[in-house]
This record gives structure tokens, sequence and C-alpha cells, in this order.
């Protein structure tokens, strides 16, 4: 065999070589933008898809509308938690207050501030409040939550309620809860529910589609798609 011929088979090997891995690489490239294309949404707003909307929201120290959550489509249950997806669009200050009763004047309700402080740290709370709108907040915990929620897109997360008075809010498509915190003292449950403002227009989106069908949460949390009805 030449020198010439050798060389030449060589080039020919080195040639299909380059073409192998520029088809794997390709390959590669399209397997990781359908994955993504898979668990992302191409606008924000698919994400709210399907739920029900909640936007003639009061102020603060306004009368409360407490929706009862036994009406809710969309509920994940476990043996001790419930779950319910909701989505928030606006500045800061999303405020979520649940507890026993519609009327829970001189009750104690939950108070979870998401991105209060100008969008900055979100604190749980346990409220009184009082015919008068007199009311006392207890601070459970707060964390720092910066630049959390948006006026342009929705933020959307999971509240798992535990009847051992632990709460868990975890964003859509992530494990970790971005907030928790345990109030085994005062477990009160998410028999109905309050969406408030503060100092800004807030919309909110309730009664989700649940996502998952199951999510391990280490709690022996399972989601599942049903109703409390």
């Amino acid at each position: 065999m030449s020198v010439q011929s050798e060389k030449y088979r060589q080039t020919i090997r080195t040639d299909i070589s380059m073409i192998a891995s520029t088809v794997l690489i390709a390959t590669i490239v399209v397997l990781v933008q359908s994955a993504h294309g898979a668990t992302s949404h191409s606008n924000s707003f698919d994400a709210i898809k399907g739920c029900r909307q909640f936007d003639n929201v009061p102020g603060y120290n306004d009368t409360q509308v407490y929706m009862a959550t036994s009406s809710f489509a969309n509920v994940g249950r476990s043996s001790n938690s419930r779950t319910f997806r909701i989505g928030i669009v606006g500045a800061n200050d999303g405020i979520i207050r649940f507890g026993r009763s519609a009327y829970p004047y001189d009750e104690t309700v939950v108070e979870v501030v998401i991105a209060g402080w100008k969008n900055t740290q979100s604190v749980a709370r346990r409220q009184t409040r009082r015919r008068d709108h007199s009311y006392n907040n207890v601070l459970l915990t707060e964390s720092s939550t910066p630049r959390l929620l948006s006026r342009s897109r929705p933020m959307v997360f999971r509240m798992e309620v535990f009847d051992n008075g632990r709460v868990q809010l975890t964003k859509d498509g992530e494990r970790r809860p971005f907030f928790e915190y345990s109030d085994s003292q005062f477990a009160i449950p998410v028999d109905y529910i309050a969406f408030v403002k503060f100092d800004v227009d807030v919309n909110y989106f309730y009664d989700c589609p649940l996502q998952e069908e199951a999510v391990d949460t280490g709690d022996t949390s399972v989601l599942l798609r049903c109703s409390l009805a």
C-alpha cells in the first residue's frame, strides 16, 4: 500500500469522525431544547390557564371576601395536607389570609405577605381582627425574597398547608420552597381563604389546575387531582 493511499484513508476516517461528532452534538442540543420546551411556558401567562381570577381586591383594612376552599375544583390532598396552586401579578405585597370561617372576626387567621416591603421580603403572621377593623399581628417568621413579584408576569406557586401547622410555598417548576414556616401551637386550617392588597393593585389567580400528579416533599405529601367537595 502506498503512503499516499494510507494518508487518504486517514483523512476519510478523520472526516467521518468529525461528522459523527457534529451529529451527536446537534442531537443533544435538540433534546435539551425539547426538554426545556416541555417544562416551560412560551408565554408566562400560559401558567394561569384554567385558573379563576380575583381582581377586585380589597385593601388591607377593607372588609374581606373569604371563599370556601371546599368549592374549589383543584385541591391537592395527602393524608396530612392540602395544596392550592395560586398566581399573583403585582409589584409587591401579595397577601393571603386563611382560617376556619367566612367571617373570622375575633378569630385568629393566618396572614402570609409575599414580597412585601417593596418586593424584598415575605412574612407569616397570626392575625386577630375585630369588627372595627382594629387588629393584632403576631409574627411567625420572615424571610428575604427579593424581586419575587412582577407587574408584567404571574408568579405561580403551590401553597401546601399541613394539619400540624406547617406551611410551604413553592414556585412552579421548583422542589424547594421559597418560603415556609411552622406554627404547631396554632394549627389553623385553610377552610376559607381571602386575597388582599396593600399599597398597589394586585391580581390573583386561584383554584389553578395542579400541574403534577405527585410531588415528594419529604413529609409524605402527595398531590392528587381532587376536590374537597
